[in-house]
């Protein structure tokens, strides 16, 4: 391992020792040595690469959001229908959020400073205006495509970012940072909400007219 390597290594190291002890105290309540304890690292091994609290918290905001941008700023894929690949976004964002639960709750706590923070407030936006913009396309396509109600695609978008957020938010009462349904069952909901009207579902032997079909996974 060369001495960059090692550096951005231990560096990392930090920021998710701080992640934890932010997440469990706050950010005003954890000091230095608390990072450097459960980093394992002595405080003088922390202070070499952040020397205060507040530097060490402004770095992890900016990784965390280069990593949301890095998630979210993609077009999807076009040719495949749009209530297919709304409910895949929903998954797998619901996914994301339950397998990094760390990550979920700083989350919540700079939605929490921001009335203290305007900086963090324009970051948060920032991430915000992505995942809308990504929802907000694929929606704008399913309403083209007769597939999705008639609406407003910005509204509808919102609609949708507000369950899956409210959804990790309740995360935060699991111990395992455990969403309260099933990813899948919850993408089932929201295309619910968005669909144009139901289709029939085919069964052997019989068409049941009318029936819901089910959901693409």
């Amino acid at each position: 391992m060369t001495r960059q390597s090692n550096e951005d290594h231990r560096k990392e190291q930090i920021r998710d020792a701080a992640i934890r002890c932010f997440v469990k105290k706050g950010v005003a309540k954890t000091r230095l040595l608390d990072i450097a304890n459960e980093a394992k690292l002595s405080k003088g091994g922390v202070y070499f690469h952040f020397k205060t609290k507040e530097a060490l918290f402004e770095d992890i905001l900016e990784v965390v959001l280069r990593r949301l941008e890095s998630r979210w700023a993609f077009e999807p894929v076009a040719d495949q229908p749009a209530d297919r690949t709304l409910h895949r976004l929903i998954v797998a964002h619901l996914s994301t959020l339950e397998d990094e639960p760390d990550e979920t709750r700083l989350g919540h706590l700079l939605v929490a400073m921001t009335p203290q923070h305007p900086h963090f407030r324009d970051k948060l936006d920032e991430s915000f205006r992505l995942m809308r913009a990504l929802y907000g396309g694929v929606v704008e396509r399913g309403i083209a495509d007769g597939v999705f109600r008639a609406g407003s695609p910005v509204t509808m978008a919102d609609c949708l970012l507000a369950m899956v957020q409210g959804l990790a938010y309740q995360s935060a009462t699991d111990a395992e940072g455990r969403l309260p349904v099933r990813p899948q069952d919850a993408a089932d909901t929201a295309l619910g909400m968005v669909l144009a009207e139901p289709r029939p579902r085919h069964t052997r032997g019989a068409d049941r007219v009318g029936a819901e079909a089910p959901l693409p996974s």
